[in-house]
């Protein structure tokens, strides 16, 4: 497996530290007059939306650093643009338009501070950097967006329903219907087909596969065994789009390793199965290189957890060539 270059894996580290501090999405300032008297205003992106806030007169000192501010944090912004620039052209792994515009609006909410963490292959299409390696294209390709509700009062700081902050994106999203009679949307698709789900850990063994409502976000989010594995520890990593998008996806090892528990419980069609299975692949390769220690440790937890979880890694262990654990 090709090791990313030394020079593109500190300009990822240094990416991800910028992005870290900042707390605030990047805004341009702009003056408005009404008479004498001039008043500022910002403007945000997200997704492919413009919001506009008022910040207050011009004469207010506060008011003038808070136009300070805003004007460093979008030259801040600009910066880590060119780095993503950089990145992308070195062929590493990005987020589609539409994809990129749903990671900005959900981070510019705040929902990945709040109790959302980013799951599924578009989490997986992040690990090149964050591993310090270079992952196969096609197992990276995705339409799915999966969100995985940490808490259940994950909220937004505009209290926005999920499905507004997905049409900032994409005004074209619209819920999907739901099987269970008067729960509330999980699944989201846009016309151009991405789909975006919340899902959570199972509770209790009645709650397996059924929705679990997420008032905060007047949606629900579906119940899946062998989730609170996966969300356990989560780390913060970036999406090569834009200035960077800051998400919270799971660990690499427990990635892995719960691929190898999901292949051999899926009943969905065997190209997902052959995709899980793919992933596990190239993560337990890329480990051995750089951590070898995390997915030991991580193979660890998952093994002592019962039987039926050391039968499905072993099977998968061994589609894969792997020794059985």
């Amino acid at each position: 497996m090709e090791q990313l270059s030394l020079s593109l894996q500190t300009l990822y580290a240094d990416l991800l530290q910028s992005a870290a501090f900042s707390s605030t999405a990047a805004a341009s300032v702009y003056v408005q007059s009404v008479g004498a008297r001039k008043y500022y205003y910002a403007r945000e992106k997200h997704g492919a939306k413009r919001l506009e806030r008022y910040l207050g007169p011009a004469e207010d000192p506060n008011v003038l650093a808070r136009v300070e501010d805003l004007r460093a944090t979008n030259a801040e912004a600009k910066q880590r643009r060119s780095v993503v620039s950089i990145l992308k052209r070195a062929h590493l792994p990005a987020p589609t338009l539409v994809m990129g515009r749903v990671l900005e609006a959900v981070a510019n909410a705040g929902l990945f501070n709040a109790g959302l963490l980013l799951v599924g292959t578009a989490a997986y299409q992040i690990y090149s950097p964050v591993l310090g390696v270079r992952l196969s294209l096609g197992a990276t390709l995705t339409q799915d967006v999966d969100l995985a509700v940490l808490s259940l009062a994950a909220a937004t700081s505009r209290q926005d329903t999920l499905l507004g902050i997905l049409q900032r994106a994409d005004p074209t999203f619209v819920p999907q219907p739901s099987l269970e009679r008067r729960a509330l949307p999980g699944r989201f698709r846009s016309r151009t087909g991405l789909q975006v789900e919340l899902i959570t850990q199972v509770r209790k063994r009645a709650d397996e596969e059924r929705s679990a409502p997420v008032p905060a976000l007047a949606a629900s989010a579906q119940s899946l065994r062998y989730l609170e594995y996966l969300m356990e520890d989560p780390v913060p990593a970036v999406a090569l789009y834009g200035s960077g998008v800051r998400v919270l996806v799971p660990r690499p090892a427990r990635y892995a390793v719960h691929k190898l528990i999901v292949a051999q419980v899926r009943s969905e069609a065997r190209n997902k199965r052959a995709k899980d299975l793919e992933q596990a692949r190239e993560l337990l390769e890329a480990l051995s290189v750089v951590d070898a220690g995390a997915f030991e440790d991580a193979l660890e937890d998952a093994l002592a957890r019962g039987p039926r979880w050391r039968k499905a890694i072993n099977e998968s262990l061994k589609a894969i060539g792997y020794r059985e654990a």
